[in-house]
Order: C-alpha cells, then sequence, then structure tokens
C-alpha cells in the first residue's frame, strides 16, 4: 500500500468504538491488510486498540499506529503522564502522536514544543496535529523545526479544504481525512451518484478515491467487514481528472460537520 510520509494511505478509524467492538473492528482490519490503525485518548478505547494490536498476529514493525493527546492533557503537568498511559494501553510507542485539537493561543507554542519532547523521549517515532487551521500548521511547523509530519483533519467532497491541503503540500505535512464519507453525506450528491452509476463503484469507493487520489489519507471506520473490503478496493481504479473536479466543485466552506463549541471563531485563525 502507498505511504506518504510513512503513513500508509488507508488506515481504521476506531471512533466512536469501545470494548469489543473497537478490538474487533481493528483485528478485521488487520485481517483484511489494513495496517494503519487511528485512535486517540480521547476515543477512551486505547486499551481495546492496544489488546487488538497485540493479539493480531502481525508483527508491531508491520503496524502504523497513530494517537493523539486530549486537550485536557495539554498543560505541563500532565502532557508526559498521559503519554505514558497511551502508550502503556497500546503496548508500545505510537508510530505518530498529534495534538488533537489547537491549544489556547497562550498554551499553542508549550503544547507543540511538548509533543517535540516526547519524540526525543523516544514516546513516538513521528509528531504531528490535528483539526489545525492553515496558519496553525505552519506555526507548529516553525516551532517544532519542521518535525510535524501530519495534519489530521476533516476532509471529505463537502468541505473544502483547498487552502488547507495547499499549505500543507508546501509544507510537507501529510493531511489525514477523518469522517472521509462525511457520516454518510458525502455520498448523497449528484454527480457523486452519477460518476459511481458510471464506472460501477459504490459511491463510498469514489469518494475514498477522490481523496487518496489527492495524496490524502484516508480513515474511515467501519465494523463490518465487507465495507472494509470495499474501501480497500477504492485503491483499485483511478478517477478521470474531469470525476476529479467535478467532485472538488461539490466543497464549500460552510461544509463543515464536526463543529465543536471550543473551536468557534477558530477557524479562520
Amino acid at each position: 500500500m502507498k505511504t506518504l510520509n510513512g503513513i500508509p494511505i488507508l488506515g481504521c478509524g476506531t471512533f466512536p468504538l469501545k470494548g469489543e467492538e473497537a478490538y474487533r473492528t481493528v483485528r478485521t482490519a488487520i485481517d483484511l491488510g489494513i495496517r494503519h490503525i487511528d485512535t486517540a485518548q480521547m476515543y477512551g478505547n486505547e486499551a481495546d486498540v492496544g489488546r487488538a494490536l497485540r493479539d493480531c498476529g502481525v508483527p508491531r514493525e508491520d503496524l502504523y499506529v497513530v494517537t493523539k493527546v486530549d486537550p485536557d492533557n495539554l498543560p505541563a503537568d500532565r502532557f508526559a503522564a498521559s503519554v505514558t498511559r497511551s502508550m502503556d494501553d497500546l503496548g508500545g510507542p505510537p508510530d505518530l502522536l498529534l495534538i488533537h485539537w489547537p491549544p489556547a493561543a497562550e498554551e499553542f507554542d508549550g503544547a507543540v514544543e511538548r509533543l517535540v519532547l516526547e519524540m526525543q523521549k523516544g514516546m513516538t517515532r513521528h509528531i504531528g496535529v490535528s483539526n489545525f487551521t492553515p496558519n496553525m500548521m505552519r506555526r507548529a511547523y516553525e516551532r517544532a523545526g519542521g518535525k510535524i509530519i501530519n495534519n489530521q483533519v476533516e476532509f471529505h467532497p463537502l468541505l473544502d479544504q483547498s487552502a488547507l491541503l495547499a499549505e500543507a503540500r508546501k509544507l510537507g505535512v501529510v493531511l489525514s481525512a477523518y469522517s472521509p464519507l462525511g457520516r454518510g453525506a458525502a455520498l448523497k450528491p449528484d454527480s457523486i451518484q452519477d460518476i459511481a452509476r458510471r464506472i460501477g463503484r459504490p459511491p463510498s469507493e469514489v469518494v475514498l478515491r477522490w481523496i487518496t487520489q489527492q495524496d490524502v489519507v484516508a480513515m474511515p471506520m467501519t465494523t463490518k467487514r465487507e465495507n472494509a473490503l470495499s474501501n480497500l478496493a477504492s485503491l483499485e481504479f483511478e478517477l478521470s481528472p474531469g470525476d476529479m473536479a467535478a467532485i472538488s466543485r461539490i466543497g464549500r466552506p460552510e461544509g463543515r460537520l464536526i463543529n465543536p463549541g471550543w473551536m468557534a471563531g477558530r477557524w479562520s485563525e
């Protein structure tokens, strides 16, 4: 499977799964050949994911595991201890450690510096951010001395993220798409339905291919084996330039579906 900055281009998301459902979902994904597993402290499932990683039979060095520091754990007195707990729950250091949501302006630089320190301590192989705007991403990249490799964001055809993608490409930062199907809403536009019918692929595969064909990592979550197989099948074909452009025209700045209150007014920072 193609990788971007070492990150497999198709992953398995785990939010909001917990317990046996999280365990089974990760085991199924790995059994089918998916090697990129995404979790977070905020999800409350790191221990379940870690158990699946230990039981899957695939050497840990062949897997790519991502987790994220909860906003409540960004202060200096909580950051390192939270990363240690994540490492223990996951059965070892993650391959990629992210700041889950942008810190407050006055805490921004300190949080990024603590993230860098965890990498220097060997608590993760790589570092990145999540839900950072273009300006935030550049600030974090510069504060980290160019060590930020990834920004995990909401990315699907309904949301225009072209400015963020352009800035990420300038920096050499890879975007990863969470909620890549827009919680199902991104499958409904007429142009996507028309393309799917014409090429004989499910709308979900069309949307995932639109994402990965832009060299953006896609991380759909599904508990169903047949859907996971379909997600993998999205890597087996290419969309024409015309189809790519038609899908890109759908996106709007107001197409965001995940918009927590603590980000009010911050998406333009």
